[in-house]
Parts: structure tokens; sequence; C-alpha cells
């Protein structure tokens, strides 16, 4: 179902973000070092962009309703604070 789709996918959240994205910011600061650059690159640089097809599927799957689609970004809200 829609539901479990969007349980499943944002599960991956922990690993995916919250753990990948400062591994990958640690990995530029050290490229950006190695070529000289001294600097951090800061937390709020916008190096990488988020998004999800889950519970936007409206052209073609019937299940997923308004209401799935709210739960889906009230739930990627949630994971995001």
């Amino acid at each position: 179902t829609p539901h479990d789709e969007m349980t499943a996918g944002m599960s991956y959240f922990h690993d995916t973000i919250w753990k990948g994205v400062p591994k990958f910011l640690r990995r530029v600061d050290t490229a950006l070092k190695n070529v000289g650059i001294n600097e951090r690159v800061p937390y709020n640089a916008p190096l990488i962009q988020f998004s999800s097809w889950m519970g936007g599927d409206r052209d073609g799957n019937p299940r997923v309703t308004p209401e799935v689609t709210r739960d889906v970004c009230l739930l990627a809200r949630m994971m995001a604070a």
C-alpha cells in the first residue's frame, strides 16, 4: 500500500541522511583541504537537495489519495526536524 511504501521509504532517512550527509561533508572538507582550501563547507551550504516521489504518484496509482500525500508530507517534515 502507499502507506507501507511511505513507512519503508522513510526508514532509509536514518542511514542516508543522518549518517550519510555528515560523512559526505567531511569528505568535501578533506578534498578542499587537499587542494589548499582550508575553510570548511558551511552546514547550510546547498550541496545536496532531497526529494521524493513517495505520496506523489497521483497520476497512476488510485490508492494515492490527497490524505496519503498529506501523511507523507507530514512524516517527511517530522523526520527532517
